[in-house]
């Protein structure tokens, strides 16, 4: 082998070496871009995200405040009205409704609902007749057989107990002059009232309201009630 074919073999092996390394180095430059860019498209996804929670978070901030501010403005208003009517009467009233009324509101009930009940207290009656009929109240010792008195189609029953004027089998009748309690069943619900005679009651039905008075009767044992409904 001559000097020539020596060199060149050499500068062969030289350049393979170099290509070699060259192409280690255009690798590990590769990969540490793509390492590079998939980490910054994970930063950018979690930025994203974040921007997503943050801009809900802002959402639901603006609307508790919305909702704050509202019945910051109805307390307001109900309280101006009860200042009002206070000013006018001269004495402090309406604390209970204002309390109830903040109750109310707190629970989520909704203005729209709350506002028709107010109109339905306000508003003008049209109402039809009296009827009046007759209810036997029981006792501790005596249950009268129509002790239960049923009005409007079923819609409204009454029961009445009141207190023996004695004990005695031959006296088992209610003492009108004692308080006595009248038990109103009404859209599945119960409702019991404990007063002297005569009592008067309102019950509200969406847009009706019926009257109820209670008052004593000429009939030994009995009371009469006085009912009508009205239209609002």
């Amino acid at each position: 082998m001559d000097f020539y074919e020596t060199q060149k073999k050499y500068r062969k092996k030289s350049f393979k070496v170099f290509a070699n390394i060259f192409l280690k180095v255009f690798l590990v430059a590769i990969s540490i871009l793509i390492g590079w860019r998939i980490g910054a498209s994970d930063k950018d996804i979690l930025l994203l995200e974040n921007e997503k929670k943050l801009k809900s978070f802002e959402v639901s901030i603006l609307n508790l405040e919305e909702q704050l501010v509202s019945i910051k403005l109805k307390l307001k208003e109900a309280n101006r009205a009860l200042r009002e009517k206070n000013i006018v009467e001269g004495k402090n009233y309406g604390f209970e409704a204002k309390k109830v009324l903040a109750v109310a509101l707190a629970n989520g009930i909704s203005e729209k609902k709350i506002i028709n009940h107010l109109r339905i207290l306000n508003a003008k009656e049209k109402c039809r007749n009296f009827t009046s009929k007759e209810m036997s109240v029981s006792t501790e010792n005596f249950i009268p057989p129509n002790s239960f008195l049923t009005l409007l189609g079923g819609g409204l029953r009454l029961k009445a107990e009141g207190v023996s004027i004695d004990n005695s089998p031959d006296k088992p009748f209610f003492d009108p002059n004692k308080p006595i309690n009248v038990s109103l069943i009404y859209f599945g619900g119960t409702e019991t009232l404990t007063e002297k005679l005569p009592i008067s009651k309102k019950i509200y039905a969406g847009k009706f309201v019926i009257n109820l008075i209670i008052k004593k009767s000429n009939v030994r044992g009995s009371i009469i009630v006085r009912y009508n409904t009205c239209k609002l």
